[in-house]
């Protein structure tokens, strides 16, 4: 099941998109304003057909962040993240897509000379146990 809707008030233009009876999104796009704002729901996720499932959203853009990204660690430090790297200990890749997820407490972003793309979280996302990573191509933000 797929459901799409738009809808334009005075000041927002919302588009609902339903995936199924346990996923949907809404992005809100309001007059004057200078962000989009996105609320994803899902849950709960079924599991009588016993196949494994992980929910992400992308978002995909063509920011060169030459593989850097910047997450809070704690809601008050931010600290840059280079793909594929620790700086604390030489680092050997063996999982290239787990090995870069990172756990986020308000904020991720990405940026270039002339653009950035930050990503602000509604909860603490460690409680919840959703993960931010910087994809392999160096312009996603992808949250599970």
């Amino acid at each position: 099941m797929l459901f799409r809707t738009c809808i334009k008030a005075e000041n927002v233009q919302t588009a609902v998109i339903v995936f199924n009876d346990w996923a949907s999104q809404e992005i809100s796009l309001y007059d004057e304003g200078n962000s989009v704002e996105v609320e994803w729901t899902v849950g709960p996720i079924p599991i009588n057909d016993n196949i494994g499932k992980e929910i992400i959203i992308r978002y995909d853009t063509d920011i060169q962040s030459q593989g850097k990204y910047y997450t809070d660690a704690n809601g008050r430090e931010v600290l840059e993240r280079v793909r594929d790297y620790r700086p604390t200990w030489n680092y050997t890749v063996a999982e290239p897509v787990s090995g870069n997820y990172y756990p986020v407490n308000s904020r991720i972003w990405i940026k270039d000379q002339n653009r950035q793309l930050t990503v602000l979280t509604g909860k603490n996302m460690i409680d919840r146990l959703n993960l931010f990573r910087d994809v392999l191509n160096n312009f996603d933000i992808e949250m599970i």
